[in-house]
């Protein structure tokens, strides 16, 4: 073989090479799309719905995937569409993989205490008897005469005995709309974090957002 096709075969190794290792780096977009009839949607993501994307979009809620980490073809779905998202990379961090599920997060108002709306919400923790979930989203905040938009991580709690699988952010869960599904638990809420007991669990929840799980437990315990 003379230099001239061993340099092509050269190339054409190194292309090929490069395409794979392309693809294995796409590997952080690819998806399995779990739709409300149950069908699942193998795909790579084209346009995100986090909340860091969504300038001018309801974070949170739209997406589109193409089949393959090359194609042009996009399918678009939203939180009204799915299940679940699924990332099939795994990390140590993440040894079963990244899960988003859609649900309905509480966010009443003056004139409809039960308003919620569907968003993609983050599994954090699955208890025994609650789920935690986080999202990001953007508030405005006035500094001074300046207002700015900052991003904010939500986290919120899904009770698995309510029918509605409704998230409430935690700020909800110590206020009056624990009182029909959850009596008590408003109180119960408000003095977990006092006294010498919670001095205690301060110092153990100090960086662990998932508190509220051992909180809920013990408050359904002492119901017993």
């Amino acid at each position: 073989m003379n230099r001239f096709l061993l340099a092509v075969a050269a190339i054409l190794a190194t292309t090929g090479t490069i395409r794979e290792a392309n693809a294995q780096d796409q590997e952080f977009r690819h998806v399995i799309v779990t739709l409300t009839s149950g069908e699942k949607v193998d795909g790579y993501l084209k346009r995100g719905w986090h909340a860091e994307s969504s300038v001018f979009k309801n974070p949170n809620y739209s997406f589109k995937i193409t089949k393959t980490p090359e194609d042009k073809e996009v399918i678009k779905f939203t939180a009204d569409s799915v299940i679940s998202v699924d990332y099939t990379e795994t990390t140590e961090v993440n040894p079963d993989g990244i899960r988003w599920e859609s649900h309905d997060i509480a966010s009443p108002g003056l004139t409809n205490r039960n308003r919620t709306f569907r968003r993609l919400v983050c599994v954090n923790k699955v208890g025994n008897n609650a789920s935690v979930y986080w999202w990001k989203g953007w508030e405005t905040k006035q500094i001074g005469k300046i207002q700015r938009r900052e991003l904010v991580t939500y986290y919120g709690i899904l009770f698995h005995n309510d029918p509605d699988s409704v998230v409430y952010p935690y700020m909800l869960v110590s206020t009056v709309m624990m009182d029909k599904q959850h009596p008590g638990l408003k109180e119960y809420c408000k003095n977990w974090f006092k006294g010498e007991e919670g001095k205690i669990r301060k110092k153990k929840y100090k960086d662990d957002e998932t508190w509220i799980l051992d909180m809920y437990d013990a408050y359904l315990t002492e119901k017993l």
